[in-house]
């Protein structure tokens, strides 16, 4: 019995040598550009993604925040915040097109604000690269923040729906 119980325990060994051949390489080329392809789908969703919802979801998921963050600049100026001043949109009754009245009110690093045509300011700001520091969570409302320093060595603190 102890031979027998010693054959069952002997498995034979099996060397893996990698794969060689077209197929192979195929298969390779294949999974590269399939990576390649997750990937910029991955970029195109957070450039488009509401950042009002992308910050509900770190804050219910406790997901790692992305290293480098996005800001947004207009003339050099780090944008901190906005808010809609005015939202009119309607079809004209007499011309059946549709009429746009958006403006917003942009709030600067340096407190000041300036109200611009909602398509001027799609068309003025630049994005500018920044390393979050730190997460900053508001207990009494539950907004999240981050603290960043922006490439030009600045720091600042900014709400999670101001940022990309």
């Amino acid at each position: 019995m102890e031979k027998d119980k010693n054959k069952e325990e002997q498995k034979p060994v099996i060397i893996d040598t990698p794969p060689t051949g077209v197929a192979f390489e195929e298969l390779k080329k294949e999974i590269d550009a399939l990576k390649e392809q997750n990937q910029s789908l991955n970029e195109l969703l957070l450039q488009v993604a509401d950042k009002k919802q992308l910050a509900i979801y770190y804050q219910r998921h406790q997901v790692k925040v992305p290293p480098i963050v996005k800001l947004r600049t207009i003339e050099g100026k780090v944008i901190v915040g906005w808010r809609t001043v005015k939202d009119d949109v309607y079809q004209d009754s007499q011309t059946m097109r549709w009429v746009e009245k958006q403006i917003i009110e942009i709030i600067f690093e340096d407190g000041k604000t300036q109200q611009l045509a909602l398509m001027d300011y799609v068309r003025l700001y630049r994005h500018i690269e920044a390393k979050v520091m730190s997460t900053l969570t508001n207990t009494a409302d539950g907004k999240i923040a981050f603290k960043v320093q922006a490439e030009n060595g600045k720091e600042y603190t900014i709400g999670a729906e101001y940022i990309n």
